[in-house]
């Protein structure tokens, strides 16, 4: 290599690294702007009596679809299925995954997969099964990670590899949804690096401890990659120092039968590397009194930044 070249080729490598200080001095300003309440907010409509409970292929769950289409749309997001963000799952009952991308540098190469389903129970004996955190908690924070990163990407700090955010539909139909989309998918699984996915992540008030400020991380375990350091790394480097349990209440067999029932599962069984982030159950599972002023918002906060850190840290690992 002539001295030019040489030259040349230190100062891109140093341009490149001023460059990746500076996406990770602008990480925290996006990630404070994870609010309490746009996560409040967007949880207030999805749980609404007017939704009707969100289940599939009804005028409720058509109207949850509709509205996390238009943040996507809000926020930025390019439309995943050519000019649709709409993925139909079952042309007979209209059901319907959405999905928007942040396109990466190289968009054709490899992606990351976040989700939450958006389905739940709808009206059974004439009471509104809302789903405040079952799953409005999960796609609440969808959205705001996808407006942050958003922001991220107008400001020029543009991830590696593109980001795919869904709101699966009929996770409660055996997860028709995330099984639709891994058979269909918008990056083929085997450029998919991982999949993060978000369900029931609001509350705080888990068996048998009274510990307020944790997270369970369900999956790291199932196959060889190094979420589990990153996420370790980002909680503490971050100051964000949830209490992570990464089987579920402390219990390896209920880990494994609660990673097989949510969306990753799929991924998983596809041998996509995944991580599933959930609060875990409460006493207001599948009922109607999963109502929206029952998440705890400061906790929820800390978790969907959380999630952002480790989805913009695997969008860019080598």
């Amino acid at each position: 290599m002539n001295l030019k070249l040489f030259l040349s080729s230190i100062s891109l490598t140093f341009l490149s690294a001023i460059g990746l200080k500076a996406q990770e001095a602008q990480l925290d300003n996006y990630a404070a702007g994870i609010l309490q309440s746009e996560l409040y907010q967007h949880i207030k409509i999805l749980a609404s009596d007017s939704l009707q409970g969100r289940e599939t292929a009804t005028p409720g769950g058509w109207m949850a679809g509709d509205y996390i289409a238009s943040c996507f749309e809000k926020y930025g997001l390019k439309p995943a299925f050519g000019k649709s963000y709409f993925q139909y799952i079952d042309s007979f009952t209209d059901a319907r995954n959405v999905a928007g991308i942040i396109e990466g540098a190289n968009p054709k190469q490899e992606a990351v997969v976040i989700g939450a389903h958006y389905d739940h129970h709808g009206i059974n004996y004439y009471a509104v099964y809302g789903g405040a955190d079952d799953n409005a908690s999960g796609v609440a924070a969808l959205l705001s990670i996808a407006k942050a990163m958003n922001a991220m990407q107008l400001e020029n700090y543009r991830p590696k590899r593109s980001i795919i955010f869904i709101a699966y539909d009929s996770k409660e139909l055996n997860m028709k949804g995330s099984e639709f989309y891994v058979n269909n998918p918008i990056v083929p699984l085997k450029q998919t690096v991982a999949c993060l996915n978000m369900d029931m992540l609001g509350r705080i008030d888990v068996p048998p401890t009274n510990d307020t400020n944790y997270l369970l991380v369900v999956g790291a375990d199932k196959h060889k990659s190094n979420l589990r350091a990153i996420t370790d790394y980002l909680n503490y480097s971050k100051g964000i120092n949830l209490d992570l349990d990464y089987t579920f209440y402390g219990s390896k067999a209920f880990g494994d039968m609660f990673y097989r029932i949510s969306d990753q599962y799929n991924f998983g069984i596809n041998k996509v590397p995944v991580l599933y982030f959930t609060s875990g159950m409460h006493d207001d599972l599948w009922k109607p009194s999963d109502k929206y002023d029952r998440i705890s918002y400061p906790v929820l906060q800390k978790r969907a930044q959380l999630i952002y850190y480790v989805l913009w840290r695997v969008a860019n690992e080598k």
